[in-house]
């Protein structure tokens, strides 16, 4: 009889025991794994979404409430500031570009984004210094009351190039949202950028500046209109650091380095991922331990086939091993569909942060999910060979 028909009786011999350890054994997997993925996917989402903004200036409030504003379209913006402001910084030797952002509006939950038609030459401060957003089809506003969607926003609202739309009042849809009288016409629709800015509406700040004031900044000096925030890219690292300096005592506004914010944010989530992973550790070093007090129970319970094995011929050592080979199948089995567990779990949290935050998490096997699994599978073999060698301890007079 094979070694494989052999093992296949034996965990039939005990079937609720068998699966209760192969299932504490790939929850705990699931777990780790699932940490793991989740750690490096959050990671690499928060810096593809802000390395886009090397620079922004937001009014005086929450550093942490402009990125989430800005950066990540979520929270309610701090407040305006004059548009005076984004001139001083195109004057300013230390800036290469400033672009105006203006937030207040909305299309089914799509936020509108009032900027300026640079916003389409800006680029972060990559090497390869390819432009931020770019089109897929159609072309860039070129007046007021022009549109141009993110790759997600036309694919969950269905806009096409041509279509037009109303938005509302405020920066997420409710039945009280008061709705605008003009339209927009959708003229362009971009690649996807990975991040937050592909549920984005991006149309001119004139259009803003129209609809919230009624008509009546048309031909309003600057100091009367307002931004919500500026994206800056400034001419070079230490020019960036002389522009936070000139802005520091400023009473009305404030320029931050949003990847700071986005690192100092990081390294919050990074402190309770600690106590996880102690938690988790926990969890798996007693998954095995209940694999391996499962195997030597197992190899107790089971003198009358191991009297037999040995009365047909085969050796000690030969026992050993076949009970050796029963514990790693079990730790196998649950670490195999741990793994799978634990992907799938991420695949799913992926997606949710991806429809409800806008976080682009890249699902894949990273380094440390494969150390963890050589390692349980070390630890596993240690579990299974103490009772493995137990069994071939025995005195076959003693069995029989």
């Amino acid at each position: 009889m094979s070694e494989i028909l052999i093992i296949r009786r034996l965990l039939a011999g005990r079937p609720l025991q068998n699966l209760l350890a192969v299932m504490v054994m790939a929850a705990s997997v699931a777990l780790s794994v699932g940490m793991l993925l989740m750690s490096a996917g959050l990671h690499d989402s928060l810096v593809q979404a802000g390395k886009n903004f090397p620079m922004v200036m937001g009014s005086k409030g929450s550093p942490n409430q402009l990125v989430l504003n800005t950066v990540f379209l979520k929270d309610q913006p701090i407040g305006n500031f004059s548009y005076t402001k984004v001139l001083e910084l195109r004057n300013n030797t230390n800036v290469e570009q400033a672009v105006p952002l203006g937030f207040g509006d909305n299309y089914k939950g799509f936020r509108l984004v009032g900027t300026e038609k640079e916003i389409f030459t800006f680029h972060g401060i990559e090497k390869d210094r390819k432009n931020w957003l770019q089109l897929s089809e159609g072309k860039f506003f070129q007046q007021p009351f022009e549109a141009v969607i993110g790759a997600e926003t036309a694919a969950k609202t269905g806009l096409k190039v041509g279509d037009v739309f109303a938005s509302v009042h405020g920066v997420a849809s409710s039945a009280n949202s008061r709705k605008h009288e003009e339209q927009y016409k959708v003229v362009g629709i971009l690649k996807p950028v990975q991040g937050p800015y592909d549920s984005a509406i991006f149309v001119s700040m004139e259009s803003i500046w129209h609809q919230h004031d009624h008509g009546s900044l048309r031909h309003a000096g600057n100091e009367q209109r307002e931004v919500t925030s500026v994206l800056i890219r400034p001419a070079g690292y230490a020019q960036s650091l002389q522009l936070a300096a000139q802005y520091n005592k400023d009473r009305d506004v404030q320029v931050i380095f949003p990847s700071k914010t986005i690192i100092e944010l990081f390294s919050v989530i990074g402190n309770i991922e600690k106590v996880l992973q102690v938690f988790t550790a926990a969890v798996l070093l007693l998954s095995l331990l209940i694999i391996g007090s499962s195997l030597y129970w197992f190899v107790v319970g089971s003198v009358y086939e191991q009297g037999i094995m040995r009365s047909l011929g085969a050796t000690a050592q030969q026992i050993m091993y076949l009970y050796f080979k029963l514990g790693m199948t079990l730790v196998g089995v649950g670490t195999l569909l741990g793994v799978a567990l634990g992907h799938s779990g991420f695949q799913a949290i992926s997606y949710l942060l991806q429809d409800k935050v806008g976080l682009y998490m890249q699902a894949g096997l990273v380094k440390e999910e494969i150390i963890l699994v050589a390692a349980i599978l070390l630890f596993g073999a240690v579990c299974s060979i103490i009772p493995a060698y137990l069994a071939s301890r025995k005195d076959i007079a003693e069995i029989l």
